[in-house]
């Protein structure tokens, strides 16, 4: 392990939970993959086991190699061609931070401030970003357990103010489609959870008893699939299936719904707030995992030599897919026919060979 650094299991959870979450405030990507109904929600609940099996390779290399990261026991497990799966896993997470930072200046620059350019936009929130990756990772778990009450608390308010306008109607008939259908719709969500792989480059960090990992993982999926769940009625209860279908920022459009008495409406500032903060996060976290993985990948002493220097590749990196691709474009590659599979290679298929390997090799500390 490179820092002698440690986080709560509280604070791990929350960094993956609010990371997550924030896709679905942006783009709530409900309706785009099976079962495509009103029973999305019981997807979103049987999505817990599945994220479950999909880190059983990541809980089981992590108990063989219990203070080093995925992309050091690649490197413990392959030698040096563990190296190109370190590079692979840093070019991975330097992809996924780019598509979120289109995602994120494409939501500003469309629903929330149209004139602002994206260049003013990027150059005012990495540097910050950049900050917070240069204090280290207990800083950062500390802003996750500073922001989750304020999160947790908007999503939840902004739902109880909601509940006169919601229609419940709309979650009938119960499993429309087979189930087969209402499974597939969970193993896409579950495959979209990068954070998986956020759980294998932190967890030698995890100041806790081996035992109570697995409540980690627990207690990150139900809290997801909760918030979730909140976020499905709040958006299809009150605008309708059809109408979600076609928005670009369905949450953000229910959230503006909001108006108690003629008194309390436009609490869309408070649902941005909100986002701006999760995405703060994501992007300081995965913007952290990327320099951490590049030091653990070439063997240095500290990753704070390579956060200003990823950074004139970050920006110039999301300006270009900002500038020379549109959301039709990018909405194609998240859509469930290429992004999920795309990631199973890195969160499942990649971790389960080197367990595999490591087992026949008798590398780590359960050897037979």
């Amino acid at each position: 392990m490179i820092e002698n650094v440690q986080i709560a299991p509280k604070q791990l959870i929350l960094l993956a939970v609010i990371s997550r979450l924030v896709i679905t405030m942006t783009f709530f990507p409900a309706l785009d993959s099976p079962p495509g109904n009103q029973d999305t929600w019981i997807s979103e609940l049987l999505s817990i086991p599945v994220q479950l099996f999909l880190t059983i390779p990541v809980y089981l290399l992590w108990k063989r190699f219990p203070k080093q990261s995925l992309i050091e026991y690649s490197q413990t497990t392959l030698g040096k061609a563990g190296k190109i799966i370190g590079i692979l896993y840093v070019l991975y997470f330097l992809h996924a931070l780019s598509v979120f930072l289109f995602q994120w200046s494409a939501f500003l620059t469309t629903a929330v401030m149209p004139e602002t350019p994206v260049l003013f936009l990027l150059i005012f929130l990495l540097p910050f970003c950049a900050y917070a990756v240069l204090k280290g990772i207990e800083v950062i778990a500390r802003l996750a357990e500073f922001f989750a009450p304020l999160i947790f608390v908007g999503i939840i308010i902004s739902f109880l103010l909601l509940t006169k306008d919601i229609d419940l109607q709309v979650f009938t008939p119960f499993m429309e489609k087979s189930f087969m259908s209402i499974f597939l719709g969970a193993l896409v969500i579950s495959c979209r959870t990068s954070e998986i792989l956020i759980f294998a480059m932190l967890l030698p960090y995890l100041n806790a008893k081996k035992k109570k990992v697995q409540l980690v993982f627990i207690s990150s999926y139900s809290t997801l699939a909760f918030f979730w769940i909140i976020c499905t009625i709040t958006v299809f209860a009150t605008l309708g299936l059809d109408l979600t279908r076609i928005l670009q920022f369905a949450y953000f459009t229910a959230i503006r719904q909001v108006n108690v008495g003629n008194f309390i409406e436009r609490i869309e500032s408070i649902s941005l707030a909100i986002w701006i903060l999760s995405g703060f996060l994501r992007i300081t976290l995965y913007y952290y995992v990327i320099v951490q993985g590049l030091c653990q990948t070439f063997n240095l002493k500290s990753y704070k030599s390579f956060v200003i220097p990823t950074l004139t590749i970050i920006l110039p990196l999301a300006l270009s897919l900002v500038l020379q691709s549109s959301v039709v474009e990018l909405n194609e590659f998240l859509s469930y026919k290429i992004e999920p599979l795309y990631n199973l290679i890195f969160i499942f298929l990649i971790p389960s060979m080197l367990f595999s390997i490591a087992v026949i090799r008798k590398q780590g500390e359960n050897k037979v």
